[in-house]
């Protein structure tokens, strides 16, 4: 039986094609801005590549802030 700590909360974590159902953009065009700087480098686990759903929705209020 596995009981969560409270005061630790969940981790929620995004793969490419959920991030690109939010953000208009090309795999291409994302692995772009991953490489050159412009959004998050991603957490590795494997082979597979994830960001933190914070990591996601900060960069998105910070592209609209800058508007």
């Amino acid at each position: 039986m596995s009981q969560s700590n409270p005061e630790i909360p969940p981790i929620t974590l995004m793969r490419i094609p959920q991030i690109l159902k939010v953000m208009p953009v090309s795999k291409s065009k994302f692995w772009l801005m991953v490489q050159k700087g412009g959004f998050p480098k991603s957490i590795k686990i494997g082979r597979s590549s994830f960001w933190t759903i914070e990591q996601v929705q900060a960069f998105i209020k910070d592209k609209l802030g800058s508007k």
